[in-house]
């Protein structure tokens, strides 16, 4: 709802002062229950005095605009510290870690202690302790930062029901529910950093604010000593009893936790580091940042000196944001950095006519982002936003290499830049660049503008076998791959130390997409079956009329061996047999379609997006209907071809992008951005029941009468009853997609291999309908019917394992009120 800007108070005798100001958005300012919470803001942080909590200077009001300045604190937030400290493989050692979140719990006690005039308590809360929130400056401060959210007997405005305030990551179970809090959720969220810092790793690993505050409710909190195994006993009972999630067994006070930790100190014999070791232990982790940072406020300041008058200098000034560039701070986890927000780009007026801010923009006090640069800059960089001069000025300008993917070309050809490209104008970046990478395949994203620090992501389209090679010898942040990572692949990157491939932390299912086996518009064939397509594959049918078509030899074209769409036919349809020598093979899709389009005899595969003039055939497998690849047919994946594309990241990010742009690509905005590219997105639909052509029973037909099929089917990892990656994030899906559909019943209907006796695959098949039933029920949504139908209506071969997982599912339906 703020913007926060540094700027620059002056007084007589050339008096100086760097400050922070936050003030209400243009889009918002006028709006009263906007302006009511930062007032009530400005009263408790008028009242804030404590060295571990930023203090406030100034609140007032400057042409009708309501403002509160705050001390400039040069440091880092302690989310970015332990990010730089991992990356320099420094990582906090933990008395450091306790001698921080000791000085974090005065400056919370302190808060919770405070008294109104009169004597009263203010009742304060803060609701949004996090790594982000506690601030370590250069000089060894720790620092308690934005009380904007806190709840206090000062506040005029009060939380609506259902609202949720907090961070998902960071918040105790009866926040989450909605409960009546006390201090005791700061403890709470208190214990969550000191954990995360000892274990240098998220406490629950979730992909969805929803996800994270599930497992909070749901799960068990790990003690700190199953992850950690050499910790201290002393800090490992001091955690466990600060994450307790009954409040009433958890500290009673920050400052009852502080004295616990205290007692470790003296319990270990080692003395706390003084402040001035702590803050040249941060500054060296931010060395050059921190000069760059310094330079550029001076530059600024001297620019804006050349333009003012010396005399009549007004107090303070503060500068409004440019319309449509706010500024925005976002919670991360703590091993992703603070992303800086976009630079407002507009001018302010002093009292008196003269400029005087500073203008670099920050992101809640947490560090500078950018220049708010004055007239005489801004004339020097007079190029339209997204024009064609624009554009050229940032092929040609230097810039900061900021993510690097790697991997699969059906993602990195034109999917990966696109949603590259909508990520950062979903940030306000509207001027970018492709321009030819250092390798055959690959690009470069340039985006910004010429005049501002220009961000490059790189994208290396080799095959998907490269995504696990860059991944695990680390020359790529994330990694594309159109299949599912293999096992040895996976044991590789586990060795590696970057954790469980197959988990929804590191495994996103970004879009799905069909291999469709294309011919010449003017075959006679129409489809085929999975045998049929492997004796054509292999060479041992050269003959198209031994597969129903006219008389005429076979042209046999395919994908490159290290492209992913070659790996997945090769094992949904060639298995142990080689691919026909006198096949043709391209590294590019489009070329395979076209030369396939253009041979009468020709015979290919490719991805769904890239069919172009070729014709796609139907596909069959071994005693399934045939099924032509459709958005329908390959998004619930009972197309024989249908495939999903993944991005993989680490369990620990080497980039601060990389959980950005993989929480971007599963947003609305990044599936929008998948459907633009041709491929499959993942957005729920319904979809009028297909005829069952004799393959259904009469209690299935009875069960789906008058009913309309969600686009999706829930499926599960190997061996087990619980949902894989798509499936964990498909739950959310479902039921955002649900709060649409007033009063409409929800059916599951689970399924079975064919394998073992029917008596048997039934109970499973209900099993596993009853398994998605309580995911759903978990999040409010009750099913009216949970069945199962055992091994009827296969979607695809019992044969082989991969054809036994697509029948494993549970289809969801919508049936009238």
């Amino acid at each position: 709802m703020a913007d926060v800007y540094l700027a620059l108070q002056s007084g007589p005798q050339g008096f100086r002062k760097l400050v922070v100001v936050k003030k209400l958005r243009a889009d918002v300012a006028e709006e009263d229950t906007y302006r009511a919470m930062l007032l009530d803001e400005a009263r408790l942080a008028a009242r804030l005095r404590h060295p571990n909590v930023v203090q406030t200077l100034e609140v007032g009001a400057h042409d009708g605009e309501n403002f509160i300045a705050m001390e400039y604190l040069e440091g880092q937030p302690l989310g970015r510290i332990a990010t730089a400290a991992f990356r320099a493989n420094r990582p906090i050692e933990a008395p450091l870690a306790v001698q921080i979140v000791i000085d974090a719990l005065s400056g919370l006690h302190y808060a919770h202690e405070l008294h109104d005039f009169d004597g009263m308590p203010l009742g304060i809360v803060h609701r949004d302790v996090s790594p982000q929130n506690i601030f370590v400056t250069y000089d060894g401060e720790v620092k308690l930062v934005d009380f904007g959210i806190a709840r206090t007997v000062l506040s005029n405005t009060a939380t609506a029901v259902g609202t949720f305030k907090g961070k998902p990551s960071y918040t105790a179970p009866e926040q989450v529910r909605g409960d009546p809090i006390d201090r005791r959720v700061d403890v709470f969220a208190t214990g969550i950093v000191l954990w995360e810092l000892l274990a240098q790793r998220r406490l629950f690993r979730a992909d969805t604010p929803m996800e994270a505050m599930h497992k909070l409710l749901l799960e068990e909190i790990p003690r700190l000593s199953t992850v950690v195994h050499h910790i201290h006993p002393l800090l490992d009972a001091i955690c466990a009893r600060a994450l307790e999630k009954d409040a009433s067994a958890r500290f009673e006070t920050a400052l009852e936790m502080r004295t616990a930790l205290e007692a470790y100190f003296d319990e270990v014999g080692v003395r706390p580091l003084g402040r001035d070791k702590l803050g040249a232990w941060v500054a060296t982790l931010f060395e050059k940042e921190r000069s760059t940072v310094r330079a550029r406020i001076s530059e600024c300041i001297r620019a804006q000196d050349g333009e003012r008058s010396i005399e009549s200098v007004p107090t303070l000034v503060v500068a409004p944001g440019a319309s449509g560039s706010t500024p925005q701070s976002t919670s991360h986890p703590i091993y992703s950095t603070l992303h800086p927000p976009k630079v407002p780009a507009s001018e302010a007026k002093g009292r008196r006519g003269t400029l005087i801010m500073a203008g670099v923009a920050v992101a809640a006090v947490a560090g500078i982002a950018g220049l708010f640069v004055s007239n005489g800059l801004r004339k020097k960089a007079a190029i339209a936003p997204g024009s064609q001069e624009a554009v050229a000025a940032l092929a040609d300008a230097g810039g900061e290499r900021v993510l690097r993917l790697c991997g699969s070309n059906t993602i990195g050809a034109e999917l990966a830049p696109a949603l590259v490209e909508a990520y950062f104008k979903k940030k306000g970046i509207t001027t970018t660049s492709r321009t030819p990478g250092k390798k055959p395949a690959s690009v470069d994203i340039r985006a910004g503008r010429p005049d501002e620090r220009v961000q490059i992501v790189s994208i290396e389209a080799e095959g998907t076998a490269t995504a696990f090679q860059g991944l695990a010898n680390g020359t790529c942040d994330v990694g594309m791959a159109s299949r599912a990572v293999h096992d040895d692949e996976n044991a590789l990157l586990a060795q590696k130390g970057l954790g469980e491939m197959r988990s929804p932390a590191n495994e996103h299912v970004i879009a799905l997409d069909g291999i469709a086996v294309v011919v010449h518009p003017n075959s006679k064939v129409r489809a085929l079956d999975a045998d049929q397509l492997r004796r054509v594959f292999t060479g041992a049918v050269k003959d198209w009329s031994e597969v129903g078509g006219a008389q005429g030899p076979i042209s046999v074209f395919a994908r490159d061996d290290a492209s992913g769409t070659y790996d997945t036919f090769k094992h949904f349809i060639l298995g142990k047999e080689k691919l026909s020598p006198a096949a043709k093979r391209f590294a590019d899709s489009d070329a395979l379609s076209d030369a396939v389009a253009n041979d009468p005899g020709g015979i290919g595969f490719i991805g769904l997006a890239y069919i172009r003039s070729a014709t796609a055939l139907a596909v069959s497998d071994r005693g399934a209907p045939p099924m032509f690849p459709s958005p329908f047919t390959v998004t619930t994946e009972g197309y024989m071809l249908s495939r999903r594309l993944y991005f993989y990241t680490g369990s620990r990010p080497t980039s601060p992008l990389t959980r950005e742009l993989v929480t971007f690509a599963l947003s609305p905005e990044g599936q929008a951005a998948v459907r633009a590219s041709g491929f499959v997105d993942l957005s729920v639909r319904v979809h009028d029941a297909d005829a069952c052509t004799g393959r259904c029973s009469a209690r299935y037909l009875g069960t789906i009468k008058k009913a309309r099929r969600l686009s999706l089917d829930f499926r599960f990892r190997t061996g087990k009853n619980e949902l894989d990656s798509r499936g964990t994030r498909d739950l959310d899906r479902v039921v955002s997609f649900l709060n649409g559909q007033p009063g409409a019943r929800v059916l599951l209907l689970g399924f079975s291999d064919g394998t073992g006796d029917a008596t048997q695959n039934l109970r499973l098949s209900r099993e596993r309908a009853k398994a998605v039933g309580d995911e759903l029920s978990a999040r409010g949504v009750h099913p009216a019917t949970v069945d199962g139908f055992g091994s009827e209506m296969a979607v695809a071969s019992n044969i082989d394992e991969s054809g036994r997982e697509r029948n494993r599912r549970v289809e969801v339906w919508l049936a009238p009120e």
